[in-house]
């Protein structure tokens, strides 16, 4: 029998652990000896494994070594963009590691940590994850035949981080592999561009990806003490509109508090260098034909990573520059998938020239607050480029912005500046030697394609015996795991070399990314270089052959593209991975076919989408008496008063009254809780609260929202494309009705009537509200 073949994974995240369960798991004992180096002293990558991971009461400015080294654990409390069915492996279910009423679906980092703590505890032997293990060089000889052809030299990281092993006093290891594997991550390092007169300022600058931690907010306000400033967020995607709403919400919450700090005055801004658009976590999803009255509102992987969205035949993975026909097809699905109204505040644009962007890949963030923040001016925009950076006398910054159009426009009195600018991924390869990165035409300075590989971003075919899994910018479980399957079936052969067919393609495959490479990136490049998510799994599917589970026999093509789909092993003794595969997929048609079954959709839907400032007409009617008012209310977000509930608005009411009088007559606190564990089990919960009082009542609970399916809204007997409306009655009791009104993800208008007397449908005091 043949030695099991040495396989060397770089990195115990998401990547590399997926890829040694398939070596050890989904193959036969024997064909593989897998070993991970992990050079810190815990598994998950940038995952934290508890809630109180990096948090650093201390955050040190940009351009210190602490701050601008290898990235750490991202916010423990962030949750995924994407829903447990995207982020998760196809062989452990989610039911599996957080059972019963805690089950999120949009699950916190910390929780990922866990639950990649527990894959590797039932898939992975002790002895294979090595950590403090910090690969330092490798070795490829291009003349060996019968022994390996990879050596990796290794030191061993202090366990105490208090007390790190100097480098002078690190004993090199060397050891021998058939195989290596790059699974050390794509974002390495935070990148700050480089920017004229960005340096002065430096010690006012974080990088986004600390803005979550202990005290940085405080540091970079230091010493301030002007009433008004600007924190200005510069880079757009996924971490720029959060950034920018985390500071929207610390500023409403400072303000609601009646802090006393002197900067909670200060102005978010936002400069972007292109147009992007925000997409809330829940999307309206439709199933069947027009006429079909019930609609769901669903993660929005469920609703776009659908089957069914692709045309008829085989789905093939789309790679290459965008074409304007398809920037035109993308716009319009979202045009008509969120809605008029949200698009204007949702859609982020240049003022000079609104249409500009219409012929230009557009990108995505991924976000509930930001176009609600935008729409009530928490957060101004611009997009265009900061091309330089001016102390002022003040000890605050003048920024200049050039505009799309070649204008330059200025922002004055900068207190501080996040940059959500990204990371930069050429720090997971400095340990590959410069012939291999020579032929994988490695270039230092394009982080959007640092390579050319083929497999589909795993491997390249003139070095056989190196893989990549998880080096790229992308939607990413689903992939990683078919990339880590691509290499296991190559290398499970006895002759890993391509047909000339497979080398012809292979060929195609790298020009194909050599012209994407050389487009134009302004124009050309879409937001990710493989985003074609659907497309992707489904071509490793076929080239596997692998035929994903149909979720309902009717209609093979129907439902998401999710990793449970998609079995695959080639080991007779391995079983246990079809029980979480049905656990995963009995959940995920539970709520596919019963819209009560994911109530958290809508009441993120609908709670996501009050934010903001509305006008109000109440109508108060007995028997004998009817009197109207009128008035705005507002709901302003603010850090949760209670921290079993994940957001909290404050609602006011203001009245219009004779002679241009306006008086507070109501207020109350809204909270949000992801999972149904609060006072009566609903996730949208009220709480009255008296005009002078302290906003943290314990006491005083009004009601809950018990939210009934959302319906096709209908005029003249034909439902109206893009619009919903949501019935609610409030709980304990059923002295509150609530209607809300949706034009795509946006609520237009809803109206809350409350019963005065239970015998007398006639006495009720009915509010309605618009924007």
């Amino acid at each position: 029998m043949p030695n099991p073949k040495k396989v060397a994974i770089i990195g115990a995240g998401p990547a590399g652990l997926v890829t040694a369960k398939t070596l050890l798991c989904n193959y036969p004992d024997g064909t593989f000896a897998p070993t991970i180096f992990e050079k810190r002293n815990e598994i998950g990558g940038l995952w934290p494994t508890s809630r109180t991971a990096s948090q650093d009461p201390n955050p040190m400015p940009f351009g210190s070594k602490k701050n601008s080294s290898e990235t750490g654990p991202v916010n423990p409390l962030m949750r995924t963009n994407l829903s447990r069915f995207s982020v998760g492996f196809s062989d452990l279910a989610w039911e599996s590691v957080i059972g019963g009423s805690e089950l999120p679906m949009f699950p916190q980092a910390w929780q990922v940590g866990r639950y990649l703590e527990a894959y590797a505890e039932r898939y992975i032997p002790k002895g294979v994850i090595r950590l403090g293990h910090k690969v330092v060089q490798t070795v490829r000889d291009v003349n060996a035949t019968a022994d390996a052809r990879w050596t990796v030299h290794w030191v061993k990281e202090s366990v105490d981080e208090g007390n790190p092993i100097k480098d002078q006093d690190q004993k090199v290891v060397t050891e021998h592999f058939d195989f290596l594997i790059v699974a050390s991550g794509f974002f390495s390092c935070p990148h700050i561009p480089d920017i004229p007169g960005l340096s002065g300022f430096e010690d006012r600058i974080v990088h986004s990806s600390s803005l979550h931690k202990t005290g940085t907010l405080n540091h970079l306000f230091r010493g301030y003490d002007n009433t008004r400033g600007k924190v200005v967020v510069i880079g757009g995607s996924m971490s720029g509109a959060e950034a920018a709403s985390a500071l929207a919400l610390h500023h409403s919450s400072l303000k609601l508090a009646g802090s006393n700090q002197s900067w909670q005055e200060y102005e978010v801004h936002h400069v972007c260098t292109r147009p992007f658009r925000t997409i809330p976590t829940y999307l309206p999803h439709v199933s069947g034909d027009m006429s079909q009255e019930n609609v769901s509102f669903q993660p929005l992987d469920i609703v776009m990573y659908d089957l069914a969205r692709r045309p008829p035949g085989p789905i093939e993975y789309a790679f290459g520059p965008v074409s304007s026909e398809q920037v035109t097809r993308v716009n319009s699905y979202f045009q008509s998938l969120l809605g008029s109204d949200y698009e204007k505040v949702g859609k982020v644009e240049s003022i000079s020239n609104e249409s500009e962007s219409d012929g230009r890949p557009p990108w995505v963030a991924i976000g509930n607050d930001h176009a609600e923040f935008v729409r009530s001016g928490a957060i101004s925009t611009t997009i265009g480029r900061v091309c330089a950076v001016h102390q002022q006398k003040s000890g605050l910054a003048r920024l200049h912005v050039r505009l799309p159009n070649g204008q330059e426009t200025e922002l004055d009195n900068v207190a501080a500046i996040v940059m959500a600018t990204g990371f930069m991924p050429f720090g997971s390869l400095f340990y590959l030697p410069k012939d291999v990165l020579s032929v994988l035409e490695y270039s230092a300075t394009d982080p959007f394609f640092p390579l050319i590989l083929d497999g589909k971003g795993s491997m390249h075919t003139e070095i056989p015996d190196l893989g990549f899994v998880g080096f790229y910018r992308a939607p990413y479980w689903g992939v990683i795991e078919m990339q880590a399957r691509n290499l296991a079936e190559r290398w499970a052969r006895e002759d890993i070399h391509l047909s000339q067919t497979e080398l012809a393609q292979r060929a195609e495959e790298r020009q194909k990314m050599r012209h994407l490479r050389s487009a134009d990136p302004y124009l050309h490049r879409g937001q990710f270089p493989m985003a074609d998510y659907t497309g992707l799994v489904e071509s490793f599917a076929r080239d596997l052959g692998i035929n994903h589970i149909p979720l309902r026999d009717t209609d093979e093509r129907h439902g998401p593209v999710v990793p449970a789909r998609y079995p695959f092993n080639k080991s007779s003794s391995f079983t246990s991975g079809e029980a979480e595969m049905d656990l995963t997929l009995g959940s995920l048609r539970t709520i596919l076919s019963d819209p009560d079954a994911i109530s958290v959709a809508a009441a993120m839907a609908i709670f996501r989408a009050l934010h903001g400032t509305w006008r109000f007409v109440q109508t108060t009617k007995t028997p004998k008496h009817e009197k109207n008012i009128s008035g705005n209310a507002k709901f302003s977000p603010q850090y949760p008063s209670d921290p079993a509930y994940e957001k909290e608005y404050i609602y006011e009411e203001v009245v219009h009254e004779p002679q241009g009088v306006q008086e507070t007559r109501s207020r109350s606190i809204v909270r949000f809780a992801d999972t149904t564990t609060g006072p009566d089990h609903s996730h949208i919960l009220i709480w009255s609260v008296g005009v002078c009082e302290d906003t943290n009542p314990t006491t005083r609970f009004s009601h809950g929202l018990n939210l009934a399916p959302a319906l096709r809204h209908v005029e003249n007997g034909e439902p109206v494309l893009g619009e919903y409306v949501i019935h609610a009655s409030s709980h304990p009791g059923h002295r509150y009705d609530y209607e809300f009104n949706f034009r795509g993800v946006s609520i237009v208008s809803w109206q809350c009537t409350k019963k005065t007397n239970e015998s007398d449908e006639a006495c009720f005091v009915r509010t309605v509200y618009e924007r």
